[in-house]
């Protein structure tokens, strides 16, 4: 802990998922935590949206803009950058359906290890 009381907290992946990241959303995005329980974890290629006028993002399996770009634990100012165009590794993110799948048509799923 710092002098200044700040306190940080290192969340590592335990994989790599993304082969190519060619872009993120502009700027960056708070985590909506409604509904989310503090201090669980979500997973790096989860699915999500984003409102650019509020710059909250939050988890969506129903019409996601893009996949969480890295691990982050649910906190009140947890920052999350989401990734719109790319490759990802599919067998290496948590299960998305075909249809999501569809709804974000610049990022490759691709099946390589």
């Amino acid at each position: 802990m710092s002098k200044l009381g700040l306190k940080k907290t290192v969340v590592a992946g335990d994989k790599i998922i993304f082969a190519h990241v060619l872009e993120t959303a502009l700027g960056g995005f708070v985590l909506d935590t409604t509904g989310l329980t503090v201090g669980d974890k979500l997973l790096a290629g989860t699915a999500f949206s984003y409102d650019e006028a509020t710059r909250m993002a939050k988890p969506d399996q129903t019409n996601p803009k893009g996949l969480l770009y890295e691990d982050v634990v649910i906190d009140s100012a947890t920052s999350v950058d989401i990734v719109l165009r790319g490759t990802v590794y599919a067998n290496r993110i948590p299960a998305l359906t075909d249809a999501l799948k569809a709804k974000m048509p610049q990022i490759i799923f691709s099946l390589s290890k």
